[in-house]
C-alpha cells in the first residue's frame, strides 16, 4: 500500500517569505527521501527541488496555469505526481469523461 504524504504534515526546516529583492524559499524534510526546497521566483511562479550530491537540483517548474499559488500547493502537487497509486486512480476516474 502506498502512504499518501501530506505537504501540510511534513515538517518545514527553514521559511523565508517572498520580497521584492528576494525569492521566497521554504525547505521542507521528506521522511526516507531527504530535503525538497519550494523556490518561489516571482509571485505565483514556483520550483521544487531537491537536495542531492551535486547541489539543488530542479524537479518541477508550477505556475497558476497548475493551479498552484503557494509553496505548500506546489510540494503537494510535486508529492502527487510521486504518489502512483493516486495518480492511477484518477487517470481511472477521467477516462469515462470524454
Amino acid at each position: 500500500m502506498t502512504v499518501v504524504l501530506r505537504a501540510s504534515q511534513l515538517p518545514v526546516k527553514y521559511q523565508r517569505l517572498h520580497e521584492t529583492h528576494r525569492s521566497g524559499l521554504t525547505i521542507y524534510e521528506v521522511a526516507g527521501s531527504g530535503l525538497y526546497r519550494v523556490l518561489e521566483l516571482n509571485r505565483g511562479e514556483f520550483t521544487v527541488e531537491t537536495l542531492t550530491q551535486f547541489g539543488w537540483t530542479t524537479l518541477i517548474k508550477l505556475d497558476e496555469q497548475d493551479k498552484v499559488s503557494t509553496a505548500l500547493e506546489a510540494m503537494q502537487t510535486w508529492l502527487d505526481i510521486q504518489t502512483p497509486a493516486r495518480n492511477v486512480q484518477q487517470e481511472e476516474g477521467s477516462e469515462g469523461d470524454d
